[in-house]
Parts: structure tokens; sequence; C-alpha cells
């Protein structure tokens, strides 16, 4: 399709068809090994390759495969823990104060 479409045009279709298929679980993706996660990534540095071809050298808006991944994940865990949605409550955890013991907060005035 690249002698077909222009740089943004070749931009719109990986990500329609392409990414959105990488994407597809990316929650379950997010604990992978770095070596099955590198494939993936692979095939968006293709698709990155491709379209700066076709655009003049100028770099496509994509942003990286990790990056969608920890927003997925980051998105889970406030609709868990701050929006409690309703099907997701059994993954609740309550709050708890971390007990911190670092020199410096042992070595700080009234908390002896």
């Amino acid at each position: 399709m690249s002698w077909l479409l222009d740089g943004r045009g070749l931009e719109i279709l990986y990500k329609a068809q392409v990414r959105s298929s990488l994407e597809y679980a990316c929650l379950a993706w997010g604990g992978a090994a770095n070596k099955h996660l590198a494939l993936l990534d692979k095939v968006q540095a293709r698709a990155v390759r491709i379209i700066e071809d076709n655009n003049a050298g100028r770099e496509p808006h994509l942003t990286t495969l990790q990056h969608r991944r920890d927003v997925a994940g980051l998105t889970v865990v406030l609709k868990v823990q701050v929006k409690r949605v309703s099907h997701l409550q059994a993954l609740w955890q309550p709050h708890r104060l971390a007990l911190v013991t670092t020199r410096a907060v042992a070595l700080a005035p009234g908390m002896n």
C-alpha cells in the first residue's frame, strides 16, 4: 500500500489495521518477556521506516507500544482504585501506609 498512500495515509492505515492488533490484550503483554515485546516493537519500527520514507523524512506521530501498554495498565488501576468500576472490584486493594525506614527518616527530628 505504500505506493498508493502518502505518509499520513500510511500512518492512519497502520494505526487502524496493525497497531490495533498489536495492542489487543496489551495488559497481558505487560508482563511478557522482553524478547517477546521486542518482536512487537520490531513491527512498529518497520512501519515507522515505511511511513518516514513516504513522508519526506518527517517522523510519524506514533507513541511507543511500551508507552501504550503503560497507559493501559494505569487506566485499569485508576478504574479499580479510584473510580471503583463494579466489574473490576475483585481487583480492588485496600489502601495502606507504607512504613519507610531510611536513614534520613530515622535521623529526622521528632521521628524517634
